[in-house]
């Protein structure tokens, strides 16, 4: 299955590694460009470091700052809160995942909230998403799951 990860910080590094360890095609998006392609060319910080040098190069894993391109390919699109502290900031970086999600998905997907208080931003998240796809005008389904806990570590 074809999964993309919202996010390169150490949580979803984590959940991507786990999810690839299991068979997982996993693609990791970031608009941070810069941060990508150091990524791409070995360049990690501690956390990275620390997770993708333990990644098995047989898993089939990558990264990417095309949304667009890596959203028209997958099947499920985990997204999860920010490294903030605050509970406002790490809201508006869920809902704002979520608004990415829905400019560029291209095909009925399963959008996966792993946020700490997702059942409080299920509705939200929907909401979001399918605003995006109204001013799209376009008809794309899409399912919110709730799995706050999944592939903690």
């Amino acid at each position: 299955m074809k999964v993309t990860v919202m996010g390169i910080d150490y949580n979803h590094l984590l959940s991507g590694k786990a999810l690839a360890e299991m068979g997982n095609e996993v693609t990791y998006i970031s608009n941070d460009y810069k941060r990508i392609d150091n990524i791409k060319r070995g360049y990690y910080n501690a956390d990275e470091a620390m997770v993708i040098k333990s990644m098995n190069i047989e898993n089939s894993f990558g990264f990417s700052a095309d949304i667009k391109k890596s959203l028209s390919t997958t099947n499920m699109c985990f997204i999860s809160e920010s490294v903030s502290e605050d509970s406002d900031e790490q809201m508006e970086h869920v809902l704002n995942t979520a608004k990415l999600v829905g400019e560029n998905m291209s095909q009925h997907m399963f959008i996966i909230d792993r946020s700490q208080e997702a059942m409080s931003r299920v509705t939200q998240i929907k909401e979001t998403i399918q605003e995006e796809l109204k001013r799209r005008n376009t008809s794309l389904t899409f399912e919110v799951i709730a799995n706050p806990n999944f592939l903690r570590t």
